[in-house]
C-alpha cells in the first residue's frame, strides 16, 4: 500500500505536469482550479461565521442570502442542477475540509485524493480476488495501473471520491463478510455515488438488476439473456411515454450543453434570462471585459440555469442596452461533431452505433485535440486486443463469476452508452468512460485462462 500510494501521488504530478505542457495553466486541470480555489471560498466562511458555514457545508439551511453573501464569486456553485444534486457543489464541500489542514497547497489536496482513490483499489482487489486464477498480487496492481484509471483518480477532480464509491459498492455485493460492515459500505456507496456521480449509480444499479436477473433465469446463456433484457426494456420504454420522453429530453438537453462547452461561445445575463452566443456570431456583437453590446440582429439562444428547460432559439435586434457576461469559452480543442437527439426518440435508438463507436473506440489517429489523444488511443487498442484474446483464451466458470461478467459488461455498455449519446468531446469521453473501461478489464480478469506458470495461483 505505501507503494502504491507512492505511485498514485506520482501519476498524480505527472498529470499537474501534463497539464502545464499542454494548456499553459499551473494547475491539475481546469475543473481541478476552480474545485479548489471553490473550497476555499467555501473554507473561509467558517473563519467568518461557523453556523452559516455549516448550513453551507451540510446543505441544511442554505438560502440565496447566504449564497449571495458569501459565495457570490464561486462559478461552479450556482451553476445549476441538471442532475439529481449539485454534484460540484459536493467536490467544493470536500476541498472546504481539506482546506483546513492543507495551508493552501494543492498537493496536500491531491495527496488526500490519491488515498481515498487506493482505498478504493483495495477494496476492488478484496471484491475480485476470490474471482481469478493468477496470483493475487497481479489483481492488485492491475487495477492500480489501468492507465486511464490510475491517471483520472488521481487527481482533485470528481472521479477519485466516485470510484470510492464504485468499490465500496462492489466490495459490499461480492465479499461475505458481517451484515453491519455490508450495509456500512453500501450506505457510503450510496452517498457517494449519488454526491459525485449519479449517473454512474444509475448505471450501476440497472447492471446489477441485469446481473440479478442472468443468474436466477438464464444461467449459462449470455447472448440470449442480453438480447431478452434489452428487449423488455425497449418494450417497457416504448409503453411508459412519460418517462420515456423525460429521459430522451434530459439526454437532450445534455447533449446541448455539451456541445456548447465543445464549440465554446458567450452566455450573458440579461434583467430576466440569460442568452447563449456561438463564435460563429461574435462579429456582430461587441465584447469589452464582462460586457458585451449587440451591433446588429444575431441568434441566440435562451438558456435556463438550474433546469432542464429546452433552450429557446430566439433573435436578438440590436438596442443598445448592455449585457453582462457571466460565461465565456473558446471552446475544446478535441470537439467533434455528433447527431443531434433533437427530443426524439427513434433518434435516440438510431443514435446508438455511433454512440458506441465515439466512447469506446475514439480518438482515433486524425481526430481533433492534443498530444495526449495518442495516449488514450493507445490504451484502447490494448483493452481491444485483451478482450479478444480473451474471447479465445477464456475459462470455465461458475453461476456466481458468470453473473457477476454479466453484470459489468452491462455496466460498460450502459454507461459507454450515456457518454457517446450526449458528449462531443474527445477530451471529456476519455474521462468519464474509465469505470466502463476498468469493468471490462475486470469481466476479462475474471474470465481468461492464465497460460503461464508466473501467473497461476
Amino acid at each position: 500500500m505505501p507503494s502504491a500510494l507512492l505511485i498514485k501521488i506520482s501519476a498524480g504530478l505527472l498529470l499537474f505536469i501534463l497539464h502545464i505542457q499542454t494548456y499553459g495553466v499551473d494547475e491539475l486541470s481546469h475543473d481541478g482550479e476552480t474545485f479548489f480555489k471553490e473550497g476555499k471560498y467555501l473554507n473561509n466562511v467558517f473563519f467568518q461565521s461557523p453556523g452559516h458555514y455549516l448550513q453551507l457545508l451540510t446543505g441544511i439551511g442554505e438560502n440565496t442570502w447566504l449564497v449571495e453573501q458569501y459565495l457570490s464569486m464561486t462559478e461552479y456553485w450556482s451553476a445549476g442542477d441538471l442532475s439529481i444534486v449539485n454534484d460540484s457543489k459536493n467536490v467544493i464541500r470536500v476541498h472546504s475540509i481539506i482546506h483546513f489542514f492543507s495551508w493552501n497547497s494543492v498537493f496536500v489536496h491531491l495527496a488526500v485524493m490519491c488515498f481515498l482513490s487506493l482505498v478504493g483499489v483495495r477494496n476492488l482487489y478484496l471484491a475480485f480476488r476470490d474471482h481469478v486464477r493468477f496470483k493475487k498480487k497481479i489483481l492488485f496492481w492491475t487495477i492500480l495501473l489501468v492507465p486511464s484509471t490510475i491517471f483520472w483518480t488521481s487527481s482533485i477532480m470528481k472521479e477519485p471520491l466516485m470510484f470510492l464509491g464504485i468499490s465500496f459498492l462492489l466490495r459490499a455485493l461480492l465479499v461475505r463478510e458481517g451484515v453491519f460492515k455490508r450495509v456500512i459500505l453500501t450506505l457510503s456507496a450510496c452517498i457517494f455515488l449519488i454526491g459525485f456521480k449519479p449517473y454512474v449509480f444509475f448505471c450501476m444499479l440497472l447492471a446489477i438488476f441485469c446481473a440479478v436477473i442472468y443468474r436466477h433465469f438464464f444461467s449459462t446463456r449470455f447472448i440470449p439473456a442480453l438480447l431478452t433484457i434489452l428487449t423488455f426494456t425497449a418494450i417497457g420504454i416504448v409503453m411508459l411515454e412519460n418517462p420515456r420522453d423525460t429521459i430522451v429530453h434530459y439526454l437532450t438537453r445534455k447533449q446541448f450543453d455539451f456541445e456548447n462547452v465543445g464549440k465554446g461561445g458567450l452566455h450573458a445575463k440579461a434583467d430576466s434570462c440569460f442568452y447563449y452566443f456561438q463564435p460563429k456570431v461574435y462579429n456582430k456583437l461587441t465584447i469589452s471585459g464582462r460586457k458585451v453590446v449587440v451591433n446588429e440582429p444575431v441568434d441566440a439562444h435562451i438558456i435556463h440555469f438550474g433546469s432542464t428547460k429546452s433552450p429557446i432559439s430566439v433573435q436578438l435586434q440590436p438596442t443598445g442596452d448592455t449585457l453582462h457576461i457571466t460565461y465565456f469559452t473558446q471552446g475544446c480543442k478535441s470537439f467533434i461533431e455528433t447527431t443531434p437527439i433533437n427530443e426524439s426518440f427513434p433518434q435516440l435508438m438510431a443514435n446508438i452505433p455511433e454512440a458506441l463507436a465515439n466512447s469506446y473506440l475514439r480518438p482515433y489517429p486524425n481526430d481533433p485535440g492534443s498530444r495526449l489523444k495518442y495516449l488514450s488511443m493507445i490504451e484502447v487498442w490494448i483493452l481491444t486486443i485483451f478482450l479478444v484474446l480473451v474471447l479465445f483464451r477464456h475459462r470455465k466458470i461458475g453461476r456466481d463469476q458468470r453473473a457477476i461478467v454479466f453484470g459489468m459488461i452491462t455496466f460498460a455498455l450502459l454507461l459507454l452508452l450515456l457518454i457517446g449519446w450526449t458528449t462531443p468531446v474527445i477530451g471529456a469521453i476519455a474521462r468519464y468512460r474509465f469505470p466502463a473501461q476498468l469493468a471490462l478489464v475486470l469481466a476479462g480478469l475474471i474470465l481468461i485462462k492464465p497460460n503461464f506458470k508466473l501467473f497461476v495461483k
